[in-house]
């Protein structure tokens, strides 16, 4: 009876081992089973697509001699080997492992020992389960998180720098608005044209810092582009003309060999990509060298293109993917450097790019660079006729205005001055904080208030503020003034209780059409 009752225990025990046996098969997570002594006895077919090794290659091996490498942290071997002698499981240790042929694999590892009545271990079961494809989303995740970082880093840098440029830039281009209003018939010719050049300059200056914030996050598309037909003829001969001073400083001859030929990009961009080309390629040549800049249409794929060749330095083949990769500078010799800082590369290639154009590079040993920006040709015009002259900015009529203007930087506050000495009918008083500009006001009891945002002791913001809560200047017109172009900061304003926010360098036609538009004296605020 005893024997028949033995067989039949054996016999499901045996059944049990074989679905046991077959459910391990089928799993994906990979499985051993190990004596007491931690060899393995044991391994599923899973272990062996994980790790390269096979049943007959882990027979007899303990786990961590098969299994670790140089990436494997000899802490956690500790740790599993201390744990296990207390009698305690192991469940779900992340922990770097290597395959047969070397590889280093990220596992999860649950190890449960199989003990005997009297507690101790008589097998070890152990699963691994393969998280490289988890271990690789969170390296993206945090890749891109780390990226996103720097990037806001970069944006908050090129933020604050535009903020501080914008102050002398606002005086340099006020100023010549305000002499392009006047009657400049009696000036010498070549002095006329020196003001506009200096209006010219400034423009393109504000322009590049304008860039400078869009650019901040290149993997953004919305960047304002006006595609226009663009003659590269003129155009190469403007580009010539901004870098002429610098070539002569450096004696190097520019060259220009341009057919007639009409592209479709923006104006602007367009320029600023060829100064930069231009202006480095004058940098990278030696004393009495050339450069050669020719533009040809290409009617084969209906583009054109504008060639610079220096004959400075060759670049290494290996280097030249770099040239277009954001933030990425490469060594290339420059008998001198001005230190100037235009459009990188990088932006200069994504910009092409907007306009359906792209930069290509050349390099030849002993000959140089040339650097090609190709464009996509306009279609023909049926008339095409010459730019019309520039009109004067005609002057805005303004009512009888008090208007106080808080304002620290002393250029600032002289252009303002300057702007409605031209209105006998306005009176103006300039402060220079936000306290004095608040006891202006209560005192002058204005029709508008034109506030900065940053001043030395407060914000324009809480200034905004105060006044609102005030009931003699819940309604009175601010105006705010400043440097900073981020949009948020914009709205945080306008939240604030500003009813107009103009960026510095000021518009003066924007300002002025803004105040001529104001409600009367007599439906201002009352007056003391």
């Amino acid at each position: 009876m005893a024997q028949v009752l033995f067989e039949a225990a054996l016999l499901r025990a045996q059944t049990t081992n074989q679905d046991l046996a077959l459910l391990a098969d089928r799993v994906s997570d990979a499985v051993m089973i190990c004596d007491a002594r931690r060899c393995i006895r044991w391994v599923n077919p899973a272990f062996s697509r994980l790790t390269g090794f096979s049943l007959g290659e882990s027979l007899d091996q303990q786990p961590e001699e098969l299994l670790s490498g140089p990436h494997t942290e000899t802490s956690l071997i500790t740790r599993i080997n201390q744990t296990l002698a207390q009698g305690e499981a192991i469940e779900e240790l992340e922990i770097c492992q290597h395959r047969k042929d070397g590889e280093p694999i990220w596992v999860r590892r649950s190890i449960h020992p199989v003990l005997e009545a009297d507690n101790e271990p008589v097998r070890y079961v152990e699963i691994l389960r393969d998280v490289r494809a988890t271990r690789l989303a969170e390296s993206e995740h945090t890749r891109r998180l780390q990226a996103e970082l720097g990037l806001a880093a970069k944006a908050d840098f090129l933020a604050r720098m535009g903020h501080a440029m914008r102050s002398p830039l606002n005086a340099i281009l006020g100023f010549s608005q305000l002499l392009d209003m006047q009657d400049t018939s009696a000036l010498p010719p070549a002095l006329q044209q020196q003001l506009g050049h200096i209006h010219t300059a400034g423009r393109q200056l504000l322009g590049l810092l304008d860039q400078a914030l869009d650019y901040a996050k290149l993997n953004e598309p919305a960047v304002s582009l006006h595609p226009q037909r663009l003659g590269m003829v003129r155009v190469l001969r403007e580009v010539c003309a901004t870098q002429d001073e610098l070539a002569r400083a450096r004696h190097v001859t520019v060259v220009v060999d341009c057919e007639p030929h009409t592209v479709w990009a923006d104006a602007q961009t367009t320029r600023n990509i060829l100064e930069q080309l231009l202006h480095n390629a004058i940098c990278a040549s030696q004393d009495g060298g050339t450069v050669w800049v020719r533009g040809r249409e290409l009617a084969e794929d209906r583009s054109g293109v504008v060639d610079i060749q220096d004959q400075g330095s060759s670049i290494d083949p290996a280097d030249l993917p770099k040239l277009f990769q954001p933030f990425s500078q490469i060594e290339r010799a420059q008998p001198r450097s001005d230190g100037r800082q235009g459009l990188s590369l990088a932006v200069a290639q994504r910009m092409a790019a907007l306009m359906t154009g792209r930069i290509e590079v050349r390099s030849t040993l002993g000959e140089g660079c040339t650097f090609s920006l190709k464009l996509p040709l306009a279609e023909e015009a049926t008339h095409v006729g010459q730019p019309p002259a520039k009109a004067a900015e005609p002057m805005v009529m303004l009512p009888p205005l008090r208007i106080v203007h808080i304002e620290d930087n002393p250029l600032n506050r002289s252009l303002v001055e300057a702007l409605f000495a031209t209105y006998p009918h306005v009176r103006l008083q300039s402060a220079e904080t936000a306290s004095d500009g608040l006891a202006a006001i209560e005192a002058m009891q204005p029709d508008v208030a034109l506030v900065d945002i940053n001043l030395p002791d407060g914000s324009g913001l809480d200034l905004c503020r105060k006044l609102r809560s005030m009931p003699a200047f819940k309604k009175l017109p601010l105006i705010a003034l400043s440097g900073d172009a981020l949009p948020d900061h914009i709205a945080r304003a306008l939240q604030a209780g500003f009813n107009q926010y103009l960026v510095k360098p000021l518009q003066i036609n924007r300002l002025l059409t803004i105040l001529a538009t104001l409600p009367t004296a007599q439906a201002s605020p009352p007056r003391r």
